[in-house]
C-alpha cells in the first residue's frame, strides 16, 4: 500500500494564484537591521513569517503595487524591498504576463448561457 502525500501548497501575494512551494520563492523580514527590510530566503528556512511570490516579475510587481509584501509579512508599511527586487532581476526571466480566461465564458470562448 503506497501513500501519496501532496506537495505542500502557497499562494503567490503578487498574483493570489496558488501553488507548490517549491516553485515559489519566500521572503522574509530581516531584523538585523534598524528599518524593516525584506530579503529573498532561497533556502526557505529563515526564521520569522513568510510571504510567498513567483519568481517571475510582474508577481513581485503586482505585490508591490498593492502592498501586498506589508500585509502578508504583518510589518508596517513601506517596506524596504530594494535587495528583493534586485534579486528577483538577477534570478529571473522576464515572462510575458499570462491573463486567463475571463470567468463567465466557456471553453469555446462564448458566454455561458442557460438557455439551451
Amino acid at each position: 500500500m503506497t501513500s501519496s502525500t501532496a506537495a505542500p501548497v502557497r499562494t503567490c501575494v503578487g498574483c493570489r494564484a496558488r501553488d507548490s512551494r517549491s516553485s515559489l520563492v519566500r521572503l522574509v523580514v530581516d531584523r538585523s537591521v534598524p528599518a524593516a527590510a525584506v530579503i529573498v530566503d532561497p533556502d526557505g528556512g529563515a526564521p520569522g513569517r513568510g510571504a510567498w511570490l513567483h519568481p517571475q516579475l510582474h508577481c513581485l510587481e503586482r505585490a508591490i503595487t498593492r502592498r501586498a509584501l506589508a500585509r502578508a509579512l504583518r510589518v508596517p508599511a513601506p517596506v524596504e524591498h530594494s535587495a528583493v527586487v534586485e534579486w528577483f532581476d538577477q534570478n529571473t526571466t522576464h515572462e510575458p504576463l499570462v491573463i486567463e480566461q475571463e470567468s463567465g465564458s466557456e471553453a469555446d470562448g462564448h458566454p455561458m448561457s442557460t438557455l439551451r
